[in-house]
């Protein structure tokens, strides 16, 4: 492992995920729309981050919380499926 990646401790997970919610004739294509779409939102939502501490920290903490609420419901939608 490259000592100088950056490391998310629950990707592991959010990749079982997708093996769970993907059928297996399309998994190779649901891990590339999973890496690329998670590679592109850290990176915007870092950026928000920053923007909002600088503007209010409080705005930061909603915005986190209310991001991860909508993420919560919309797992646990796909998973019904």
């Amino acid at each position: 492992m490259n000592p100088y990646s950056v490391r998310c401790p629950g990707k592991e997970v959010l990749k079982a995920a997708v093996a769970a919610l993907v059928p297996k004739e399309n998994r190779s294509s649901g891990y590339g729309l999973f890496e690329t779409s998670f590679g592109l939102f850290w990176f915007l939502g870092s950026w928000l981050m920053g923007v909002l501490y600088g503007y209010s920290l409080p705005a930061m903490v909603t915005v986190s919380v209310v991001a991860q609420s909508i993420a919560i419901v919309c797992l646990l939608f796909l998973r019904k499926k």
